[in-house]
């Protein structure tokens, strides 16, 4: 175990949306910030479970949050698809516009890491990480949790329940004979059991979300995404298309019926909100904690 000396204000977790404008945000205001992530990449579950439709109210969104979009929208091929206020993102635009902003930003990063231990230190909280060189432990003032499935609240004891989950994928336009192929048309494809959403993109490629029942344990979840998508495969194949990229992971989407408040020393960022947003709101809800941020930080002022 190697204990890290260095001190922070605040360790955030994960790098996901929320988790990167809350790093910034705090950063910019003068805290000494970490931010921590399971993958080598940031962007959470847009990026690594392929989240990639997400609703868009330009009118909701302000600050860095709305910066970061723009940016996005900017990027070559940083929408897949566009139409009223629903996109589909480029899960690589995601990855590097948000890495370029953190990366030009004062926040610490500290990515391929697990957090799997809460302890109290002497006026700081310590978080045990499992990383490639062993154990490794740091403190801050305070640590938030902005993960979507409530990580670090599962490490202080509170439940969570798993209510939902769907394995994102992209499907090809061309199938093995080389030819071109529009699945939008064919009713088959797009009711197929399996299938809760299916998008076509500007270039006929197709984003596509299965639904992956819950019935079965937690544990296994994995093993029946990857039952349904063997399956989806081999339907696409008669169809003429193919599978071109699949999540690493299955997206979970979980409720708790208690978090901490903001004021303790470890929180969770939805406890500075009153509504339950769904991941393809995703930026909408980055923008209203951001701005719960700000207004607790003008209050303190005052």
């Amino acid at each position: 175990m190697k204990v890290i000396d260095k001190k922070y204000d605040l360790i955030i977790y994960p790098a996901n949306l929320v988790g990167c404008v809350t790093a910034m945000q705090k950063s910019n205001e003068g805290a000494e910030v970490l931010l921590l992530n399971n993958y080598g990449f940031p962007g959470g579950e847009i990026t690594h479970s392929l989240c990639c439709n997400q609703f868009i109210n330009e009118e909701l969104l302000s600050g860095i949050t709305l910066k970061i979009y723009n940016q996005i929208v900017e990027e070559r091929h940083g929408l897949f698809y566009k139409y009223q206020n629903q996109v589909v993102m480029n899960p690589e635009s995601v990855k590097y516009v948000l890495q370029q902003n953190l990366e030009q930003s004062k926040v610490d990063l500290l990515f391929h890491v697990v957090p799997f231990k809460l302890k109290d230190g002497k006026g700081f909280k310590r978080i045990h990480l499992s990383a490639k060189e062993g154990e490794l432990v740091y403190s801050a003032k305070k640590i938030i949790d902005c993960s979507e499935n409530f990580s670090l609240m599962k490490l202080l004891g509170i439940k969570r329940e798993l209510i939902k989950a769907n394995f994102n994928l992209f499907v090809s336009k061309s199938g093995n004979n080389g030819f071109n192929i529009d699945l939008s048309k064919d009713e088959e494809v797009i009711k197929y059991e399996a299938v809760e959403k299916f998008v076509q993109l500007f270039d006929l490629r197709f984003w596509v979300s299965l639904n992956i029942p819950i019935e079965s344990q937690e544990l296994f979840l994995e093993n029946e995404a990857q039952k349904i998508l063997n399956e989806y495969e081999i339907y696409l194949l008669t169809k003429g298309a193919r599978v071109q990229l699949i999540a690493p992971q299955t997206y979970r989407l979980y409720k708790s019926e208690r978090l901490p408040d903001f004021n303790e020393d470890i929180f969770h960022t939805n406890s500075l909100i009153n509504e339950n947003f769904g991941i393809e709101h995703n930026f909408i809800k980055s923008s209203l904690i951001e701005k719960a941020f700000k207004e607790k930080v003008n209050q303190n002022v005052k």
